[in-house]
């Protein structure tokens, strides 16, 4: 099981180089979503019932084809993870394959959202103040919208923990179904909510130091936290475990490369049963069961040291010849003695 610190170690390190195509998908996904909040303000402006409703409604709709496109994020986020091929066309993976499987999915998750968030919704629109309303009935309509509006998103965002592989699992999974892969994230998260919730929860320091770069700093928070979230998906279904195992094995072999310095068969028949070693210990000194035969053995050495000595002389002895033959003197050498 992976510590948070060496999930968000591993999440950097993939996404380092990368920053700049992570903030322009994750800003493409956050435009789309402002742009048809925008554009259901427009056709429905009126505050009436019906307005409100059909407003809410058509948002619904929206969020449902925009999620299709989040999901292509996360597929996105998966394959830089991998050190696969990555583009901004994987946004658009779940339209060419089944986006039917997402928008079930996502129609559950916004599901939940709206049943979380209609406390909110409810109290925001019915306790409207009017235009005569005091500052004192302002601030207690703000302060009590704010409250309802973060105890809700906290809600559903406790809710939808179990779910929160789904999408990663159909990037995987095609032939799987939504709710297969639903199913699958409820037996995959069983016994690792905790560990999740924590996870999420270490971000919000971040999120409240973004505050002081006018929340600019988001654009790599987010980014960060779906990186993460990522590596837990990974962690969870042993692919991560696998690299760090790699990763072990090729930082030990390249302290030691000895140890893969020779292939199995190119190995002689000693080395593989016996593989050599930093640490190997020297050989334990023989045992001899009495004087006469330790003296036998170490007569017989003398006695091969000794043969080596011999033939290693007889070759100096027939040397030296060569050597008298070039000290002989020479014609010319006579010649200049006469001379002198």
């Amino acid at each position: 099981m992976t510590s948070r610190r060496e999930l968000k170690n591993y999440a950097k390190q993939a996404m380092s180089g990368k920053y700049g195509i992570l903030i322009l998908a994750f800003v493409a996904v956050q435009a789309l979503a402002l742009i048809s909040s925008m554009i259901s303000s427009a056709l429905f402006p009126g505050e009436e019932t019906i307005d409100i409703v059909l407003s809410y409604a058509f948002t619904f709709i929206l969020t449902l084809l925009i999620n299709v496109v989040a999901a292509g994020m996360n597929y996105m986020y998966l394959n830089i993870a991998r050190g696969k091929v990555y583009s901004l066309n994987d946004l658009f993976y779940f339209y060419r394959h089944h986006p039917d499987r997402v928008i079930v999915a996502g129609f559950f998750m916004a599901v939940l959202n709206l049943l979380t968030m209609l406390p909110y919704t409810i109290y925001s629109n019915a306790n409207l103040p009017g235009e005569d309303a005091s500052v004192e009935v302002l601030i207690t309509w703000l302060y009590t919208g704010v409250v309802l509006m973060i105890v809700g998103m906290i809600v559903y965002q406790i809710l939808v923990i179990p779910l929160e592989m789904t999408y990663y699992i159909l990037a995987d999974k095609p032939e799987l179904k939504s709710t297969e892969a639903m199913k699958e994230s409820l037996e995959m998260m069983h016994g690792n909510f905790g560990r999740y919730l924590m996870l999420k929860i270490s971000f919000i320091p971040l999120m409240f130091l973004s505050v002081f770069t006018f929340y600019i700093a988001l654009l790599w928070i987010f980014p960060y936290m779906a990186m993460t979230e990522v590596m837990f998906y990974r962690d969870l279904t042993g692919e991560l475990k696998v690299q760090k195992e790699e990763e072990e094995r090729v930082a030990r072999d390249y302290v030691n490369p000895m140890f893969d310095s020779y292939s199995q068969s190119e190995q002689p028949q000693e080395e593989q049963t016996h593989p050599q070693q930093f640490w190997r210990m020297p050989e334990e000194p023989v045992s001899y069961e009495n004087e006469d035969e330790q003296n036998i053995t170490d007569n017989t050495e003398m006695q091969n040291v000794q043969a080596d000595m011999d033939d290693k002389k007889e070759q100096n002895d027939s040397s030296p010849k060569e050597e008298e033959e070039d000290n002989e003197p020479k014609p010319w050498d006579e010649y200049f003695d006469s001379l002198k």
